[in-house]
This record gives structure tokens, C-alpha cells and sequence, in this order.
């Protein structure tokens, strides 16, 4: 299946680029603790209001918590880190169930005016879903067991200092994510399906996570890049959840309403994957410069794509 617009050929080869890493250390808190911390600083703030903001951050934590986790396990291997990731796994489906209907309902109520009868159905729908995850999300919180999660914040933190930041066995993990993240662009090229840009949307954050806790002098220079290229498969992500449970309404409601909301969907969903994929190929794509980052270990390019684009 072809797109509806150009899209420049990535070509996967290196060129240098003489720019120095920045000295010193980020302003912004990183590391393991950090968000093992920060997971039960937001665990507390979620009742009884369970607002989207607030989930939303908790599961940030968690999704943090559970990567490095499981980075630090193929440097570092200890038990400790699958009974983290066994721990949390619970809560961590349940907040992403609910996150997903707090998201497509305000997504819902962007596309259409208060007297659109399809908004109003899914709208009704999707309060049911919501009330449904909230309900159980409630109880994995309950069940989630914070002594059990400070107990392992203590015994892990010392395994996981046992690298330092920039190390080279750091660089060689993020550069193996990158590697991953890159096949599964390759993928989702191929095949056009929205499972494999949700794919390469969870590669892309994987390779980010690492970066910025590990490897933060690089994340300085990189974290516009990678927060823009998250960001768009994200909505792309949300969009195609929200089109597939409309097509799932086509015999509740009128099939005209159905067929409008379709083409804003599709209207939306093309202009962020254009700007994806223009943003990731040809010779100023930031895989390019991501994996560069790695071949000459100190150069970098330390303007976003916008500056470099324009340079």
C-alpha cells in the first residue's frame, strides 16, 4: 500500500559531525530511584479524584521504573528486577486501560460539537468504560504493595549505580534499542498497520528511557528529536483505537455521521504520519544522528530537527 504523499528513502549511513557533548550534570532529576520514588509520590495522589493528569504521571513512573528494570537486567542480572516488573505489572495494565478511555474521550469531545449525536453516544460509551477501568484500577491499587515497593527502591539502588552514567556498556544497550527501534520503522513502513506503528511508538520509548536515565548528556541534545517522534505516533496511536471502536458503532447510529467522523479521522491521522515520516528519512533524519551519536562516541548534532532542517 503506497501513502498519499512523497516520503523522502531513508539511507541508513553515517556521516560525522564535530559537536561537543554538553559538560556537567542535568539540571533535570534522572535515574532509577528517581522514578521508583516517583511512583509512590503519585500512587498517593490519585484518590479519590483519579484525575487523567495524574494517571497519566503514574503511569509514566511505572512505565520508567519497568524499563530501566529491564535495561538493567541484561547488564546487571539480579531477581530483583522481574519481581519489580511482577509487582507493578498489575496496576500498570490496569492505569494503561484507563488512561486509553480518559484519552479518547477528550479526543471525542475536540471532534465535534455538543449537538453531534455520534459524539454523545461515544461519549456515553466510553463514561462506561471509563467508571469499568477506574473500578479496577482501583482495586490493583489496593493490591499494590508499597512496602514491597520501597523494600526493592533499596535493594536495587545500589545495583543499579553499579554502571556509571555514559558508560560504554550504557551506549551499548541504548544503541541496541536504536537498532530495534529502526527495524520496526522498517516494519511499519512495510506494512502500513497500526499495530506496527504502536510497535515502533513502544521501541521509540524504550530507546528514549535509556537515553535520558543513562545517558543524559546525549538526551540533552536529542530529547526534542525523540519527545516529537513519541508524540506523533502517539496521537496516530490514539487515533486508530478511537476509528476502530466508531467502525464498531456503524449499526447504532447513522452511517453518514460514521462516514464524516471517518474522514476527519483519516484527515488527522495522515498529517501525523506525514510529518513522522518526513521527519524520519532522507540525510537529516534523527536515527542518522542518533546512531552517529554512537559510532564517534563524543559527536553530536545539537540542534532539533526544525534548526537542523533549516541549517
Amino acid at each position: 500500500m503506497s501513502l498519499p504523499f512523497p516520503v523522502p528513502y531513508l539511507d541508513w549511513t553515517f556521516m560525522p559531525v564535530a559537536v561537543s557533548l554538553p559538560i556537567g550534570t542535568p539540571e533535570k532529576p534522572i535515574g532509577f530511584e528517581v522514578w521508583m520514588d516517583r511512583v509512590l509520590e503519585r500512587a498517593e495522589k490519585l484518590q479519590p479524584d483519579w484525575d487523567a493528569a495524574d494517571v497519566h504521571d503514574l503511569r509514566v513512573a511505572l512505565r520508567r521504573s519497568r524499563t530501566m528494570a529491564e535495561a538493567l537486567s541484561e547488564v546487571n542480572p539480579w531477581s530483583g528486577w522481574r519481581k519489580l516488573k511482577k509487582t507493578s505489572r498489575d496496576l500498570f495494565q490496569a492505569l494503561g486501560d484507563l488512561r486509553d478511555s480518559q484519552v479518547e474521550r477528550a479526543r471525542v469531545k475536540k471532534l465535534a460539537s455538543a449537538s453531534d449525536p455520534l459524539r454523545n453516544h461515544m461519549l456515553r460509551l466510553l463514561s462506561r468504560q471509563e467508571r469499568k477501568h477506574q473500578a479496577a484500577a482501583e482495586q490493583a491499587l489496593e493490591c499494590f504493595d508499597r512496602k514491597e515497593w520501597k523494600k526493592l527502591t533499596r535493594k536495587l539502588a545500589s545495583k543499579a549505580r553499579f554502571f556509571p552514567l555514559e558508560s560504554v556498556v550504557f551506549q551499548r544497550l541504548a544503541l541496541t534499542r536504536l537498532n530495534e527501534a529502526v527495524a520496526l520503522y522498517r516494519q511499519a513502513r512495510e506494512r502500513r498497520s497500526s499495530v506496527g506503528w504502536h510497535r515502533l511508538r513502544i521501541g521509540i520509548k524504550d530507546f528514549r528511557y535509556i537515553v535520558e536515565n543513562f545517558l543524559p548528556q546525549r538526551y540533552e541534545v536529542w530529547a526534542a528529536d525523540l519527545k516529537r517522534l513519541q508524540d506523533l505516533l502517539g496521537e496516530l496511536h490514539d487515533l486508530d483505537v478511537l476509528r476502530s471502536d466508531i467502525r464498531k458503532q456503524v449499526s447504532k447510529v447513522d452511517p453518514g455521521l460514521v462516514a464524516q467522523w471517518m474522514e476527519k479521522i483519516d484527515r488527522e491521522r495522515r498529517a501525523h504520519l506525514r510529518e513522522f515520516l518526513m521527519r524520519t528519512a532522507g540525510k537529516e533524519s534523527p536515527w542518522l544522528v542518533w546512531r552517529a551519536g554512537f559510532q564517534w562516541g563524543h559527536a553530536l548534532v545539537a540542534a532539533s530537527f526544525p534548526q537542523r532542517r533549516t541549517a
